[in-house]
């Protein structure tokens, strides 16, 4: 399987958003749509930071609002 689980960073730690991600879309407005294996979707504000394949695990900083 390759789904890997999204965690968001900000200056208080990180935390895990989703599990079973499959799809990362950025928008236009500069979000991100995550999608998991079953349809879900989530939009996040926050810019892909970085991709540890071999972890599984998908890194978005968080973005203040």
């Amino acid at each position: 399987m390759c789904e890997s689980s999204a965690y968001m960073i900000t200056p208080e730690g990180e935390t895990k958003i989703m599990d079973y991600v499959v799809d990362i879309i950025p928008n236009d407005d500069g979000s991100l749509t995550l999608s998991d294996l079953l349809g879900g979707t989530k939009i996040v504000q926050g810019r892909l930071k970085e991709v540890k394949l071999l972890k599984h695990k998908i890194i978005i900083e968080g973005i203040a609002v």
